[in-house]
């Protein structure tokens, strides 16, 4: 079996591991003996756990929750602890949303694109080229139409605090230069498992293939894939360089991060807490996205110096692929709400 690690020696990362099943093991427990599984009531301390599916150190959203942890336990005077478990030590994303619903795991850091499997809502960052830009995000995320969004998962038993940055997503591949969308004909790419990210790269004729991150770097190191679309960030983060011959920018997708919390733990916090932790929240989500904009361009220089060799696409053939990918947005306008895509294209204009 092949293993792919990051930042540390096997025994290290399997002790990492151990650990995070041990406090997950230990939350169920409590919760079955009527115990509190991370958030306590009133003023006493409290202790949150966060998952988090890439590594915590490299990582910008690894930054990002670094950042969130360092405010909290200023803010509170130490009296609450966030303890951060990275590299899917818990699970992956899917896995720790269901967590965050059983009140097993406080906090998690999913990217978008899964977490419409909870809320339908959320499928509409994923359709291609809503965005144009970071700040067209932004306006999106944090105003009326994200905030809705994000609401929408009080639903599913799941309090939604603010949208961290993922980023534009971009292709790799072991086969061939890929300049124009006739080049991605027949590509085994690795995509989310998510159905808008499927339909639209069945639209430009790949072969898209769902799997879970954990899984990518093995499947690509064994030519079971041919390549994989991510951000900058999590293409370096990730190592994917060491498998892949060619880059494109192509920023096909925008994708959020959503910084969430078990509502089981929210509803013990005392309101003061909840203010602090939904402060601290929008403060380290200034951070990330700005430290997220910087990795963008600093790794993708990184890749570059590992021989990959990195091609940007024309505008001509980017508005081809948008052309293309037109049918995505009316086949899931009704998952979406139709005139909240509406009003969300227009507030991104």
């Amino acid at each position: 079996m092949n293993v792919r690690l990051y930042g540390g020696a096997v025994m290290k990362k399997i002790v990492g591991i151990l650990t995070g099943l041990a406090m997950l093991l230990m939350s169920v427990m409590l919760t079955g003996c009527g115990g509190d599984s991370g958030g306590q009531k009133a003023a006493g301390n409290v202790t949150l756990k966060a998952g988090f599916g890439s590594s915590i150190d490299n990582s910008s959203g690894g930054q990002g929750l670094k950042k969130f942890k360092e405010l909290v336990e200023k803010e509170s005077g130490g009296r609450i602890t966030v303890e951060l478990f990275g590299d899917g030590q818990l699970g992956n994303d899917k896995s720790m949303m269901e967590a965050l619903q059983m009140g097993t795991l406080d906090i998690t850091l999913p990217s978008s694109s899964p977490v419409s499997e909870f809320s339908k809502s959320f499928l509409a960052f994923d359709l291609p080229f809503l965005f144009t830009a970071p700040e067209q995000a932004d306006k999106v995320l944090d105003g009326p139409n994200g905030q809705e969004i994000l609401k929408s998962l009080e639903t599913v038993n799941i309090v939604g605090l603010c949208y961290f940055e993922n980023g534009f997503r971009n292709i790799t591949n072991s086969k061939h230069p890929v300049t124009k969308v006739e080049d991605l004909a027949g590509l085994k790419l690795r995509t989310m498992q998510n159905p808008i990210h499927l339909e639209t790269f069945k639209t430009w004729n790949a072969n898209p293939q769902p799997m879970a991150f954990n899984e990518v770097f093995t499947a690509l190191e064994q030519k079971t894939l041919d390549g994989q679309e991510n951000p900058n960030t999590i293409i370096y983060d990730a190592g994917f360089y060491e498998t892949q011959k060619y880059m494109t920018i192509s920023h096909h997708f925008y994708t959020p991060y959503v910084l969430m919390i078990s509502k089981k733990t929210w509803d013990k916090l005392s309101p003061e807490d909840q203010k602090l932790i939904q402060k601290c929240a929008n403060e380290a989500k200034t951070y990330q996205r700005e430290t997220n904009r910087r990795l963008d361009t600093e790794y993708l220089g990184k890749i570059k110096e590992h021989g990959v060799t990195v091609d940007t696409l024309s505008p001509e053939e980017i508005a081809k692929m948008k052309e293309e990918a037109k049918p995505i947005y009316d086949k899931f306008s009704g998952d979406i709400g139709k005139d909240r895509l509406d009003s969300i294209m227009k507030e991104a204009q």
